[in-house]
């Protein structure tokens, strides 16, 4: 699939879920001609006792995924926006140019996977709430996926993310007196300051603020070494940057 897909945990309800999103249509939704939200319903044959997706469906879901992406798509009349997994149930969500026929397309297609019992349906969604509003991540979601994101690179550097080593976090803010307030409570948790500016390109984030502390980015706990830098960034009417630390090569030889 074309796209930036991410994938990230939440409550819906308060039932644990897993959506799997297309980022990428955020920068365009919502998108002209297509005001039509719908929606296939697949009750799992066996899911987690927490209401997820097993390991032992994982392959006929993907090919389930992947047939009803191709054959939904195929006329240029609908888009393929992500899916929700929750309550024994996967939701795949789509936006179409109309709804005419669309429970009769899907019926086709649930024909090749007799095994599944489903629901189809639409409705009209010209803003593209469902997308933006219930598929897209929060503020907190996104800095989650942005982490893993960062974990995996340096994984695919050679880092095993075990050993602790200064990592650089930055924040920017509309005025010094936030900066430096976000700064004060940041060395509270440990951070030292690493260097501020007074003059960023970006109006209303022209005060910029880098810390940093010594931190092992174990993908287990850079959540918890991030997000309470993200969150006091907003405390402070700020907007936290994202982190970055030097690459540690498990097998790397030492200097001689």
């Amino acid at each position: 699939m074309d796209g930036r897909w991410e994938f990230y945990f939440l409550l819906v309800g308060d039932q644990p879920a897993s959506i799997f999103v297309d980022l990428a249509r955020i920068d365009h939704a919502p998108l002209a001609g297509f005001p039509v939200m719908a929606h296939v319903s697949v009750e799992m044959r066996q899911p987690r006792e927490d209401g997820l997706s097993s390991a032992e469906e994982f392959d006929e879901l993907v090919m389930l995924e992947n047939t009803l992406i191709q054959a939904l798509e195929r006329a240029g009349d609908a888009i393929y926006v992500g899916r929700n997994t929750s309550s024994g149930r996967r939701d795949f969500y789509f936006y179409a140019r109309e709804g005419i026929g669309w429970d009769a397309r899907v019926a086709v297609e649930m024909a090749r996977a007799p095994a599944y019992r489903y629901e189809s349906g639409q409705c009209a969604d010209a803003g593209w709430s469902v997308y933006r509003e219930f598929l897209y991540p929060g503020p907190v979601e996104l800095q989650r996926i942005g982490n893993r994101s960062v974990c995996d690179a340096l994984e695919r550097e050679g880092d095993d993310l075990e050993e602790a080593r200064e990592i650089d976090h930055w924040a920017y803010f509309p005025d010094a007196s936030r900066r430096n307030a976000f700064v004060a409570d940041a060395v509270g948790l440990g951070y030292a300051l690493r260097e501020r500016h007074d003059s960023g390109d970006v109006e209303g984030e022209k005060f910029m603020a880098r810390v940093f502390r010594k931190d092992a980015p174990a993908h287990a706990a850079i959540d918890d070494i991030c997000l309470p830098l993200h969150d006091l960034a907003q405390e402070h009417d700020g907007r936290y940057d994202g982190w970055e630390c030097e690459i540690v090569r498990a097998n790397a030889a030492p200097l001689q």
